[in-house]
């Protein structure tokens, strides 16, 4: 049982309850409502004291990549082409990586994530629920056996998705197949799509489209299936394709901006009815994994860019870090908002602090005045895997000091080639 916190629902009412309580049986929760009725209700085993707390939904970080982590801090000023080759890091090193990262989150409240190919067994074990993009770059490769893997070890809380790395580097044919594999086993496809103006003239160059959007729809993939990362350059004729297949897209705010990639038309993604969901990309490009941070910097951006302090709202970017978040990925049925039978995916955030004072409106404060570090407990499926800034499903320690030992192995062996590097080490 979780009691005396402030509830933010994110359900279809949107309802926020001052004095609510959750209770949760196994993976689910059970109820929902005031603190002083659902203590005569039920019996609870264990009970979390949310006093001073907000009380909400799991962040679902749409977009994240791995191994990057390691490029923290390493190349703060290229742009998107420009980025430099790193050696390939050893089995130990990815490992590490990724358990960094997995640490970031769940200490950053975030309860689901899409992305990152590899370590499924690194990840599973972190507690955190995932969706697992299958790397595709020159040819297919082997997905049956990764979708038997995940099927058979980690279907519970793992999920696979075909991940084409992105529109200009991934082959005419491949991409083909992918659509056609995508459709046979109803699989979601991730692609990074129209991120930099250099794609968007490659793409016109090549194959005589107008842009990324309107040359993944001539090679007929763009469907409710498809999952579009970034969409910063695209057209309002590809915006209405978009709307039109059922297309939905992943923001990337702070990534973008610090790549100098532009600002994407967000707003009228929304307006066009188009699912939208957050993301913080790389740690390499962003350079941490903070979904306060995102939400408030994707809603400012675009009142900047329109002028307008009314042009959105911090109830239109919670929903993107959370119940938009889970539609996007298929799953807003079992997670994404607190109700009744939805599993228990749940962020406690520690509102006792200066900077969220006075206690006036909570989503503002969500979105304006929060950040990471005020996370207090985190819940996936039942599950606390962070209770009291205290991680409890792997040794924070340990974890960092293997990702520092990872960065120096690699910096020992690191080759910039040039202006053009490669991203599969993303």
């Amino acid at each position: 049982m979780i009691e005396n916190g402030i509830l933010v629902t994110m359900d279809k009412s949107y309802r926020i309850l001052d004095d609510g309580a959750i209770y949760v049986e196994g993976r689910r929760i059970v109820d929902i409502g005031k603190t002083k009725v659902l203590k005569k209700a039920h019996k609870a085993d264990e009970v979390i004291d949310a006093s001073n707390c907000v009380v909400m939904p799991g962040f679902i970080n749409s977009h994240v990549h791995f191994t990057s982590v390691l490029g923290r801090g390493v190349e703060d000023n290229f742009t998107l082409e420009q980025w430099p080759s790193s050696p390939s890091p050893t089995k130990e090193e990815l490992a590490a990586a990724f358990r960094l990262v997995c640490l970031e989150m769940i200490k950053a409240g975030v309860t689901c994530y899409m992305n990152g190919a590899g370590q499924v067994d690194e990840r599973y074990k972190s507690g955190l629920r995932g969706f697992s993009a299958f790397l595709i770059q020159n040819e297919m490769g082997d997905y049956k056996k990764a979708l038997q893997y995940i099927q058979k070890n980690c279907s519970d809380r793992m999920q696979l998705m075909l991940g084409p790395w992105w529109v200009p580097a991934v082959p005419e044919d491949v991409l083909k197949e992918v659509g056609e594999v995508s459709k046979r086993y109803d699989l979601k496809i991730r692609i990074h799509t129209a991120e930099s103006m250099w794609e968007i003239q490659e793409i016109k160059r090549k194959h005589g489209c107008d842009g990324s959007i309107e040359y993944l729809d001539k090679l007929s993939l763009l469907c409710p299936r498809l999952i579009a990362v970034h969409c910063v350059h695209v057209s309002p004729s590809e915006i209405n394709l978009m709307k039109k297949k059922g297309a939905s897209v992943i923001h990337c705010p702070t990534s973008n901006a610090k790549l100098g990639d532009g600002v994407a038309p967000l707003i009228e993604f929304i307006k066009n009815g188009i699912t939208v969901g957050l993301g913080s990309d790389g740690v390499a490009t962003n350079n941490c994994i903070d979904m306060f941070q995102e939400m408030k910097f994707a809603c400012l951006l675009q009142r900047a860019i329109h002028c307008d302090p009314k042009v959105m709202k911090a109830e239109d970017v919670l929903r993107m870090a959370t119940i938009d978040g889970a539609r996007l990925l298929g799953i807003d049925s079992e997670v994404g908002s607190l109700e009744i039978s939805k599993k228990a995916d749940i962020t406690i955030v520690d509102f006792k602090k200066p900077h969220l004072y006075p206690r006036t409106n909570v989503v503002s404060h969500l979105v304006y005045s929060a950040k990471a570090s005020d996370v207090d407990t985190t819940i996936v499926d039942g599950k606390i895997l962070m209770r009291n800034r205290k991680v409890l499903t792997m040794d924070e320690a340990t974890v960092l000091e293997e990702a520092h030992k990872a960065y120096e192995s690699i910096s020992a062996r690191r080759i910039t080639k040039g202006t053009k590097g490669s991203l599969t080490g993303f």
